[in-house]
């Protein structure tokens, strides 16, 4: 009667337990057989720099930590892209914080591409920016 009684018991409790998934289908829009009209927006950039900051422990992914800094500042300022980040990162006693700073965007005005589109965009293709991303350093300390 007990191990029955254990048995329902646990039974009751586990079909409490709420598990969530997500799904998600994606296709390359470039691959053979797809043919997509270009679309054109504006993009609306803020003067005013917005900062997000990110905490995690044991940190294995960097570009993880950065991603959620760069979500914590998009939804600080209601933005959908954050121009020009630069981000800061500190890791103390096993925790990692980041901190991003830049300027936020926002698109508007989508719509299809015009034959006076073309230019622009020939010139925009050509137009790339030399980023320099310094490596992380690895500071080594010395007992004497």
């Amino acid at each position: 009667m007990k191990t029955s009684s254990l048995f329902i018991g646990l039974l009751i409790l586990s079909s409490c337990t709420v598990v969530r998934s997500y799904t998600t289908k994606t296709t390359d829009i470039y691959g053979s057989g797809v043919i997509q009209r270009p679309v054109v927006v504006e993009l609306e950039v803020s003067e005013k720099k917005v900062t997000g900051t990110a905490t995690e422990r044991a940190v294995k992914n960097m570009d993880a930590i950065k991603s959620l800094a760069v979500s914590d500042a998009l939804k600080k300022a209601g933005a959908d892209v954050l121009i020009e980040p630069q981000f800061e990162t500190v890791t103390k006693a096993g925790t990692t914080t980041a901190t991003v700073t830049g300027y936020p965007g926002n698109y508007s005005n989508f719509r299809n591409i015009q034959s006076s589109d073309v230019e622009l965009l020939k010139v925009g293709v050509l137009q790339k920016a030399n980023v320099y991303q310094p490596t992380e350093e690895k500071k080594k300390f010395r007992i004497r």
